[in-house]
């Protein structure tokens, strides 16, 4: 759906690029993308931390999401500063924490896929987007959404564990 979005935001000029690893949701994307008539979407097969996408090809990286789920955030916010241009914005949704998570819910392969476990504390996450080069000039919680496992809503009582909005840019 993001693709879409962009799609429309860019016009029939633009171009977006859409990156998944799995066959499955790259199938399910060019299907939606077809049906849709949208000319100037492409979907690759890639990796977060290495989409294979041309250095410097990108004036915008969006995520939604998927950052919190890579264990190497320190790499995924190297491959998004790599494909920008100079003054391109990286801009995303994701999950971060107040407190730094304990080793039991890191290691909670359920609180992984609820999108917790892999939550990095907010400074630490900032740091990790500045260290790749990348300027924070925005960051946004999201108060209305809401974690919906009891596990999820106590680790976010307890930890802090929220929704932000960030916007990063290239210099």
């Amino acid at each position: 759906m993001d693709t879409f979005v962009a799609a429309v935001k860019v016009g029939p000029s633009g171009r977006v690029t859409g990156v998944d690893m799995t066959d499955q949701q790259l199938g399910k994307a060019e299907r939606l993308r077809k049906d849709a008539g949208f000319a100037n979407v492409t979907y690759k097969k890639g990796y977060i931390e290495e989409t294979g996408v041309e250095t410097g090809s990108a004036d915008c990286v969006i995520s939604n999401g998927v950052i919190n789920l890579a264990p190497d955030k320190e790499r995924v916010f190297r491959e998004a500063a790599r494909l920008l241009k100079k003054g391109g914005r990286l801009a995303i949704a994701d999950i971060v924490t107040d407190l730094a998570l304990p080793e039991g819910i890191v290691c909670n392969a359920d609180l992984w896929a609820a999108c917790i476990g892999g939550a990095a504390q907010r400074d630490a996450y900032r740091s990790a987007i500045e260290a790749a080069g990348l300027r924070v000039a925005e960051v946004q919680d999201n108060p209305e959404y809401r974690f919906i496992s009891d596990s999820a809503q106590g680790a976010t009582k307890k930890f802090g564990v929220k929704s932000v909005s960030i916007l990063a840019i290239k210099s």
